[in-house]
């Protein structure tokens, strides 16, 4: 059955006719003659068989029926609008998607987020965080902050942060440890903290013990996991010491969640970067993270791998 509704122009009409009390009013919002306003009154008061409006003495006013029928028509009239402006803005919305490593993720880029969110909130954020380094070789992303050399083949990269390694644990840990007069006797009153991945990935527990010249240091224990993410989590729950690696503990250190017991830091040769498939570099969208995330989460002098000059469309 074909719905019996009057035209939309006959209920503009009404709608604008009834806020203003006044057809010239009326006409001028909408742009249209006091004659056609007055047209659509009449065909909609004929469609109705009901009078919607009374003049008294050069008054406009509502009959009891035109007021009850204002109400549906006022809310029909803003339920379309509605429903107008969000298909309008789903239409037109930017989606930047953005692949990162968890660890990342939860301690630097979410708690940013918000500020980039705010300065470009016509960009809606799609962010895939994964420990597999396949994710980062298919090019389904627009940004990606990769962990590494900085040197991905056919890829733009802009070094982010750079990283040093060195032990870290919960204030409580180290209280429990009580004082001790050399590394190799406060390690040994501690659980060690490893960090595994599968057999791609060790941590840097080697490294800093041989910087240290205490390859053949003793614990109080050990403790195995599988991501940087919880053995960073076990650490601040004062389960032992972890290797802690900047810029995943920098906020942790600064809020004194986590302390150094130990004065070593050591230098890595990788770092952070943020890169993007050549075709999608010159992306407005890409190029306003990009700026946004090396002025936000930056350090050190921006440092640009070179990659193909493409035609970008």
């Amino acid at each position: 059955m074909r719905p019996n509704i009057p035209s939309l122009q006959s209920l503009l009409a009404f709608d604008a006719a009834s806020r203003h009390l006044s057809f010239t009013k009326a006409a001028q919002e909408l742009h249209l003659t006091q004659t056609a306003i007055s047209h659509q009154i009449r065909t909609l008061e004929e469609r109705l068989d009901t009078k919607l409006f009374v003049r008294r003495r050069n008054i406009l006013a509502l009959t009891p029926a035109g007021s009850e029928y204002l109400r549906s028509v006022h809310e029909a009239i803003s339920l379309l609008s509605a429903a107008t402006d969000r298909t309008r803005k789903r239409e037109t919305k930017v989606v930047l998607t953005i692949a990162c490593l968890p660890t990342y993720a939860v301690k630097c880029l979410i708690p940013a987020l918000p500020e980039f969110q705010e300065a470009h909130p016509d960009i809606t954020v799609h962010l895939n965080t994964s420990s597999s380094f396949d994710v980062f070789t298919r090019n389904a992303y627009d940004v990606a902050i990769r962990y590494g050399s900085g040197h991905w083949g056919d890829m733009r990269a802009d070094r982010l942060q750079s990283e040093a390694f060195f032990p870290v644990c919960a204030p409580a840990l180290l209280e429990r440890a009580g004082p001790f007069a050399t590394v190799a006797e406060g390690l040994a009153r501690m659980r060690q903290v490893r960090t595994y991945f599968y057999s791609m990935y060790q941590d840097d527990w080697p490294a800093w013990l041989e910087a240290a010249g205490l390859a053949h240091a003793e614990f109080d224990g050990e403790a195995v996991f599988h991501l940087q993410l919880t053995s960073l989590e076990a650490a601040l729950a004062g389960m032992g010491v972890a290797i802690g690696r900047t810029p995943l503990v920098d906020a942790d250190l600064a809020s004194g969640r986590l302390v150094e017991p130990f004065a070593l830091r050591v230098p890595s040769s990788s770092a952070y970067f943020i890169t993007s498939p050549s075709g999608k570099a010159k992306l407005k969208r890409v190029e306003v993270f990009r700026d946004w995330a090396l002025a936000r989460l930056g350090s050190g002098p921006r440092q640009e791998h070179p990659w193909p000059e493409q035609k970008v469309s």
